[in-house]
């Protein structure tokens, strides 16, 4: 950690819940089924540790229904409710998450009847040499077992058939390996086989079925993962809320919190940063410094926080200081070597291959001893292995690789693996590197005269980020956003702006980090933009804070899907601030919806247009179809599927329909086949017909 403490940090809250998968492409079209969409809707609400497995035995029952014979769903309550996957983008804790798990176990506060936990970072496994399943289990987690052929025999047969074993797997996407994403042979309980393919005979319980497993990994990796072994209940670390922000930070900087906080809260984007535990460690840290005081970007954070750290007595005092730069560039290029071939962890041969001095090891890698009972310390003697003490520094020191002194050919044929989900962190900060003033504050560190073809591959960076934007959209889009904020350059966005079409569509995110790319993006704009928003699997604070940022921009939002979101006081405002441009406002499966009709209702009236209103999923009190019934006079359509009301509540919406001035510019649809609902809508289109002027004229030429 950056800042130096003379205290144990106290446990702070990692918000966590559950997530929708995203759809394989062979279900897509099952997808679409409404019963099938409602069986798996989540409501994305916030999870507990010691929730963990509860959930997944839920989500187990309600799958199990599908089957038609009792042992097929017992098979499938076994198969599902024993493994759940844990989510996350890079720093927001998820190593720390499953340690905690671990600790807990160990205090019988988690999963108490455990007798054999195994912890295992997958970045520290060696997939190329084969094994047993327990040579697997007891290599990779450090556990020293002395045993004979038979008795190794005897504890496996053991541990197959024990429900009280619990495997954690930290870290699926820093696997050396792509092959998770192929179906795998069935692996005997005492035969060798390759890592890759005992992993996948755990995670769908070939092996040890009645253990309980717990996988972490950045999103994409998991979702790669084949269907036949991926979890079927995978919760997502969302990062620090408010409070556990406040808790931490006061931790961090005792008296001197407060100050820190006032210039967070001045400076929106970086706060959403925050979000991430890492990112809140190396912001306030910057900050503590009148220097870090005007950054913008995760690149400036890392590129200030590097500075220091090589000015300083850590490193001045080990490496002379003219040898400084040769030496971080070496860093970089074993960075760059290591995420190239999947490796981050390396050993001595990796240092001698870049020529690293030792003391660059010693200040910027964690070195432990293989194999050595899970004591992780710096050592003098043993096999010693080490990594970067966060993955983010090695996918920064590549990024400055890349950027500074790879030439401009190799540059060029590297363009397909930017695409690649596991380089997305990379590329981030390459175009953070982009950025005038950073590589100017980079070159102060690594030596000029190696740099090689920079504008060339800024330009190549900036080209790339202009391609097909005007079909960019949903995730691409955002990504693109992200790439746009952390280059941080106003004539580059100018020239984004003008490569955008009018019509924007996109995904409410997931976390706070991407909303600070959206909100800094849509500020930069000087035109009109139309934002289509759909907020089908994030969070009320999320979406809150997009609706807060977007307010004030150019841009307008013309539909907006709320989706799964429990409305508050604070969401509803923000969302009235949008109202008047709105073309479709959509609410599916809302919940405590009821409390903010009326408000709803005045604000759809104080229109200068009509609006498209969609409530599906809701039960309806006979307060809120007052307040609707109210407002119809400014409502083009109402779409109400999957909507309850009573008899009573059908008439007060027929008078209210009654009492508009032109039935015409009305349209009222449901999907029920049943119900009050579809009765109302079967009288609703009698209703229009006799009303209809044109109707009536041709009546009365066909009477003459």
């Amino acid at each position: 950690m950056p800042i130096q403490l003379d205290r144990n940090i106290e446990a702070v809250r990692l918000e966590m819940s559950d997530v929708r998968q995203p759809i394989d492409d062979e279900w897509q079209e099952e997808m679409k089924r409404r019963d099938y969409l409602i069986s798996n809707r989540l409501n994305n609400s916030s999870v507990t540790i010691g929730q963990l497995f509860d959930k997944a035995l839920e989500k187990a029952q309600r799958g199990a229904r599908k089957c038609t014979t009792e042992a097929a769903k017992a098979e499938y309550i076994r198969r599902h409710a024993n493994i759940v996957g844990v989510v996350g983008p890079p720093g927001v804790g998820k190593t720390t998450l499953s340690k905690m798990m671990v600790n807990q176990i160990l205090k019988h506060e988690f999963l108490p009847d455990t007798e054999f936990p195994f912890f295992i970072n997958v970045k520290d496994i060696d997939f190329n040499t084969k094994m047993t399943l327990l040579e697997f289990l007891t290599t990779n987690s450090r556990v020293k077992v002395n045993y004979t052929e038979e008795e190794s025999k005897a504890l496996i047969t053991f541990l197959h058939n024990n429900p009280n074993v619990a495997i954690f797997f930290d870290g699926l996407d820093e696997a050396s390996t792509k092959e998770f994403a192929m179906i795998s042979h069935v692996c005997k309980l005492d035969g060798k086989s390759k890592p890759v393919d005992i992993m996948k005979n755990l995670f769908n319980f070939t092996l040890l079925p009645k253990a309980k497993i717990v996988v972490t990994s950045r999103p994409g990796p998991m979702y790669k993962l084949h269907p036949d072994y991926r979890p079927n209940s995978i919760f997502e670390v969302l990062g620090l809320l408010e409070e556990a922000k406040n808790n931490l930070g006061t931790q961090l900087c005792g008296e001197k919190y407060p100050a820190i906080k006032k210039i967070l809260d001045q400076q929106p984007n970086l706060a959403h940063l925050c979000y991430l535990p890492i990112n809140f460690i190396l912001i306030v840290f910057c900050l503590l410094s009148n220097e870090g005081s005007d950054i913008k970007t995760m690149t400036q954070v890392l590129i200030f926080s590097m500075t220091r750290f090589v000015e300083s007595s850590h490193l001045t005092g080990e490496v002379p200081l003219d040898s400084v730069g040769a030496e971080m560039v070496k860093l970089a290029r074993l960075a760059y070597k290591g995420l190239q071939q999947r490796k981050l962890v390396f050993e001595k041969s990796d240092f001698d291959d870049v020529k690293l001095a030792d003391e660059m090891v010693t200040n910027f890698f964690h070195t432990y001893v293989d194999k050595s009972s899970g004591l992780r310390m710096k050592i003098l003697e043993g096999n010693k292995r080490s990594y970067f003490t966060h993955l983010t520094w090695q996918e920064f020191y590549a990024a400055v690789y890349l950027m500074l002194f790879v030439s401009y050919r190799e540059f060029k044929q590297l363009k397909s693996i930017f695409k690649d989900t596991q380089w997305s962190v990379v590329v981030k900060f390459m175009f953070g590197i982009c950025n005038p003033h950073a590589y100017k504050q980079l070159k102060l560190i690594f030596p000029a005269k190696t740099i090689k073809d920079y504008e060339e591959k800024k330009n190549f960076m900036e080209s790339m980020m202009m391609e097909s934007l005007r079909s960019a959209r949903d995730e691409d889009l955002i990504r693109r956003f992200g790439w746009l904020h952390e280059y941080n350059d106003d004539e580059t966005s100018r020239k984004f702006e003008d490569c955008l079409p009018v019509e924007l569509y996109m995904d409410v995110p997931k976390h706070l980090p991407e909303v600070g790319d959206i909100v800094y993006t849509l500020k930069s704009f000087t035109k009109p933009h139309k934002l289509v928003l759909d907020s089908y699997n994030t969070t009320t604070e999320v979406l809150e804070s997009l609706l807060c940022g977007i307010h004030g921009t150019t841009t307008t939002i013309t539909r907006l899907t709320i989706d799964n979101i429990k409305m508050k006081d604070s969401l509803m405002e923000s969302l009235l601030l949008h109202l008047d441009a709105m073309e479709v406002l959509y609410f599916s499966d809302v919940t405590n919806l009821s409390p903010y009709m009326e408000s709803l209702s005045n604000a759809i009236n104080q229109r200068s247009n009509k609006i498209q209103l969609l409530l599906w999923g809701h039960q309806l009190n006979d307060d809120d179809v007052i307040y609707l019934a109210g407002c119809l006079g400014n409502i083009s359509l109402l779409d109400m599927r999957d909507t309850y009301i009573s008899s009573d509540q059908c008439r007060v919406l027929k008078q209210g329909i009654q009492k508009l001035p032109s039935i015409q510019d009305f349209e009222l649809t449901t999907n029920d086949a049943t119900g009050d609902v579809k009765k109302l809508v079967k009288w609703f289109r009698r209703y229009k017909r006799s009303t209809n002027p044109e109707r009536r004229s041709r009546r009365k030429c066909n009477i003459l």
